[in-house]
C-alpha cells in the first residue's frame, strides 16, 4: 500500500509510518512532504493508539489541498480543559497545534479548545452545534466518556448520544476522531468504567469514525512505566507527560488518516 501514497513521508521520527517513495507520475497527486522532526520519547509510543479497524480516511486532506488553514476543534471535559497539566502550554490541546504543524510542514493548524471539566457525552453534544457554527472546524477531534463511567450513565443513553452526534457532524462533512478514557489501575477497579470503553470502540466502529484508543495505549505503556508516569497523584487526570503523550498520539492518527485519504484520492485515478 505504500508506495502508492501521495504524501511523503521523510521520516520515521514520530513512529508514524515507515519510508514511503511516490513514483513521479503520481507526484502530482503529492499534499505536502511529512518532515518529523523529532524522536517520540519512548514512554509515548504505544501499538494501540489507533487500531486497523479504526483507521479512516480524512477529508482534511481538501483543506491542504486548497493551502489554508485546517481549523481543528477539540470538545470534551477535564482532559481537554488542560486539568492536570502544569501549565495552559502543556495540555495536549496546546501542544497538537505545533505537533500537527512539525510532521506535516508548510501546513497550517488552527487547534481550538473548548474542553469543560466534569462534563458528560450529552454535554459536549448539547454545545456541539454552536461550537461548529462559531468555529466552523475541518475536524473534531472528541474525548469523552470519562465521566459518563465514573457517573455510569446509562450505556444505551451514552451510546445513543455519541450516535446521534456523530450522524449530525457526518452530516455537515467535518471529519472526526475520537478519544475514549484515559487508563488507570484505580478507575479499573470499576467494571463499568471499561464498559463504557467497549461503548466507544463499538459507536466509532459502526459510525465509521477513527479512534484514537487512548485507553489501550496507556494500559500497555503503564506496565513498563506505572500510573505516575501519566497521570497526576489524583489517579485520575493527566499529567504534562499524559498530555504530551495524547498529542503526539492524535497527530499520528490525523497524519495517519491524512495518508489513507490521499491513497484512496490516487488509487481513484488509476
Amino acid at each position: 500500500m505504500f508506495p502508492r501514497i501521495g504524501l511523503m513521508v521523510l521520516g520515521g521520527s514520530l513512529g508514524l509510518l515507515p519510508i514511503s517513495a511516490v513514483p513521479k507520475e503520481m507526484a502530482v497527486t503529492s499534499v505536502a512532504p511529512i518532515a518529523l522532526s523529532a524522536p517520540a520519547p519512548s514512554e509515548c509510543l504505544s501499538k494501540h493508539v489507533i487500531g486497523d479497524l479504526f483507521r479512516r480516511p480524512l477529508r482534511i486532506v481538501r483543506a491542504i489541498r486548497g493551502q489554508r488553514p485546517v481549523k481543528v476543534l477539540a470538545i470534551g471535559s477535564s482532559s481537554t480543559a488542560g486539568v492536570g497539566a502544569s501549565s495552559p502550554s502543556a495540555t495536549y490541546v496546546a501542544r497538537l497545534e505545533p505537533t500537527l504543524e512539525g510532521a506535516l510542514k508548510g501546513t497550517d493548524f488552527d487547534v481550538v479548545g473548548r474542553g469543560r471539566a466534569g462534563e458528560v457525552a450529552q454535554g459536549a453534544a448539547d454545545r456541539m452545534k454552536k461550537e461548529v457554527e462559531d468555529i466552523k472546524p475541518d475536524l473534531i477531534v472528541w474525548q469523552v466518556g470519562t465521566n459518563d463511567a465514573l457517573r455510569h450513565v446509562s450505556i444505551d443513553a451514552f451510546k445513543n448520544c455519541l450516535k446521534k452526534t456523530l450522524a449530525w457532524v457526518a452530516d455537515k462533512k467535518i471529519d472526526v476522531v475520537l478519544v475514549n478514557p484515559q487508563y488507570g489501575d484505580t478507575l479499573t477497579k470499576d467494571q463499568y468504567y471499561e464498559e463504557v470503553v467497549k461503548a466507544i470502540s463499538e459507536v466509532a466502529r459502526d459510525s465509521g469514525v477513527a479512534l484514537v484508543d487512548r485507553f489501550a495505549a496507556m494500559r500497555e505503556l503503564q506496565k513498563e512505566h506505572a500510573d505516575t508516569t501519566y497521570l497526576s497523584t489524583d489517579n485520575l487526570h493527566m499529567n504534562d507527560v499524559g498530555h504530551r503523550c495524547m498529542a503526539e498520539q492524535l497527530a499520528r492518527a490525523i497524519v495517519g488518516g491524512l495518508i489513507e485519504a490521499d491513497a484512496d484520492q490516487v488509487q481513484s485515478v488509476f
